[in-house]
């Protein structure tokens, strides 16, 4: 639903913004509420001169909450004032203060909007408010504002292959879904039936490697089975797949799975992916090669570290890991079904 609320509250703020530019009103500030299936208490809003939109949540006089919002980068908020419905009704203000910044606004606006529409209580608003708030500043803490980095861009890349795989070879769109475990900073990327993935990428040439980004990334202690799958990536600006290409056509593969849409939906938004941001991300990239290896006793790996150290790194030099190469065909099969290869 959040996809159709951003239309409708950008088209709303465009309509304000026109007719304030032509005049049509004097007053520092206009306002329009917002009218979904139900009565929000939500109204938009815009303020001259310097072209400001806001949200306006009207709180209830039972709410009691204390409103400490959390700060980041372009986000403003306070408690204002209006005559609307009656004088002196206490509304919840939040506004971005940044013009280039307006689409991220919609974003977050139509997410906090889609929030509130599910609370029952009214005097419960302002929780769920803070708490939608402070799922966005970890947002922008750990991501920024400003879109994914090449090397993030590369990494989720190699992860929504991998899942473009598992769906396209038939697995039940919920437990693929359910099984991607990297947007959500775990250790391992994907995890089925104790069996772990992990995506590596690499645009190197030879010798090609990888990085290990901890030592709990290949220990494969406590669970069925640990493989490493690694896509060698030739980057292009004149063709092959861009990240925003992957990731419409696996929502194509989730038409109609509307559980498995809402769970890649949010994966993306952990992993740092937002719609707003596809014309950033212009780089495409051909798959050179897609490799599979066995990580068992003997491989290349390092897991058992001296007392008191921690947080270790290293690059892993794939030709050194040939012995343990696997089928990817084969280990996307045994990952879907469950069964051992032996």
């Amino acid at each position: 639903m959040t996809g159709r609320i951003e239309e409708i509250i950008e088209g709303i703020w465009v309509s304000i913004e026109e007719k304030m530019n032509r005049g049509a009103y004097t007053d520092k500030r206009i306002y329009q509420r917002l009218d979904l299936e139900r009565e929000t208490d939500i109204r938009l809003g815009f303020v001259k001169p310097d072209g400001v939109r806001e949200l306006l949540v009207q709180l209830s006089p039972t709410d009691k909450t204390d409103f400490f919002p959390p700060k980041w980068v372009g986000m403003k908020s306070e408690i204002i004032l209006m005559d609307a419905p009656e004088r002196g009704t206490r509304h919840i203000r939040l506004f971005m203060d940044k013009p280039e910044h307006r689409e991220v606004f919609t974003v977050v606006c139509s997410d906090i909007i889609d929030t509130l529409l599910k609370v029952v209580k009214p005097e419960h608003r302002t929780i769920q408010l803070l708490a939608c708030m402070e799922k966005w500043g970890r947002f922008f803490q750990k991501h920024g504002i400003e879109g994914l980095s090449n090397e993030a861009q590369r990494g989720l890349y190699g992860e929504l292959y991998w899942l473009y795989r598992l769906l396209t070879a038939g697995m039940d769109r919920n437990k693929a879904m359910e099984s991607w475990m990297g947007c959500r900073r775990a250790y391992h990327d994907f995890e089925h039936n104790g069996k772990i993935i992990e995506v590596k990428t690499t645009i190197s040439k030879e010798p090609r490697r990888v990085r290990i980004n901890n030592e709990k990334q290949l220990d494969d202690r406590g669970f069925a089975k640990l493989t490493l799958y690694v896509l060698t990536l030739d980057p292009t600006q004149t063709g092959g797949q861009r990240l925003p290409d992957l990731v419409k056509n696996i929502r194509s593969v989730l038409s109609g799975f509307n559980d498995a849409r809402d769970i890649f939906e949010l994966c993306l938004q952990d992993a740092g992916y937002l719609d707003l941001h596809d014309s950033l991300y212009d780089m495409g990239y051909n798959v050179r090669k897609e490799e599979t290896f066995k990580v068992m006793d003997g491989f290349p790996r390092i897991i058992d570290l001296p007392s008191g150290t921690g947080d270790i790194s290293y690059s892993l030099v794939l030709s050194a890991c040939q012995q343990f190469i696997a089928d990817p065909a084969s280990v996307i099969s045994e990952f879907i079904k469950g069964e051992s290869l032996g």
